[in-house]
């Protein structure tokens, strides 16, 4: 009887648990192996992300090289350059604007308006509410003060016969004059609404 308890005692009891190493499958190493392999040649295979099809399409030489004021004795500034690198992000490559949220500078009243006006735009920048094309638009337009008489005024002869726009060039002059007559304001306009009381002052 001893013995038949004790064999029924070495059955009730549990094997003693052990350590077992499990390898990646080799499938798993493979594929790892072959993507790693893979993304190395395709760096050193792939072209330079300086080529010219990024962005557009300006080269790095273009980028570097500084841009020409009126007043050297080659070609002036150009305004298109200037406009994708100061304004494209908001107005478009198309000057169609985002719908509701940047209006388009396309057809708009206050681009192939009175010159002066946009002028002080460009200097000063809009806060507030201000219809274009008949549409109410919210937001800020920051100003380009920064930029000089020169630049502007090809920015702004640029967007006014550019697309749809037929509109005369506006001179570097009228920059400088509106710049020096409005020297002491630093806030942009408040919406369309003091752009028509600009314009109407000035008449």
């Amino acid at each position: 009887m001893a013995d038949n308890d004790d064999h029924r005692a070495q059955v009730r009891e549990n094997i003693d648990p052990k350590e077992i190493i499990r390898p990646i499958p080799m499938t798993t190493t493979l594929v790892t192996l072959g993507m790693v392999i893979f993304g190395v040649v395709y760096l050193f295979m792939s072209e330079p992300l300086t080529t010219s099809r990024y962005g557009d399409q300006r080269t790095l030489a273009d980028l570097s090289r500084p841009l020409q004021t009126a007043d050297s004795d080659n070609t002036v500034i150009d305004g298109k350059t200037l406009y994708a690198a100061q304004c494209a992000a908001c107005h478009q490559v198309t000057g169609l604007g985002v719908p509701g949220v940047f209006p388009p500078l396309d057809n708009s009243e206050w681009v192939q308006g009175e010159p002066r006006i946009l002028a002080n735009i460009l200097l000063h920048g809009v806060s507030g509410e201000i219809e274009i094309a008949g549409q109410k638009y919210q937001g800020l337009m920051p100003a380009f003060s920064q930029l000089s008489d020169a630049e502007l005024a090809r920015v702004a002869t640029y967007i006014r016969s550019a697309w749809s726009n037929k509109a005369d060039a506006v001179s570097a002059d009228l920059f400088e004059t509106e710049r020096q007559s409005s020297a002491g304001r630093t806030t942009p306009f408040e919406g369309g609404a003091a752009l028509k009381a600009l314009s109407e002052k000035n008449h």
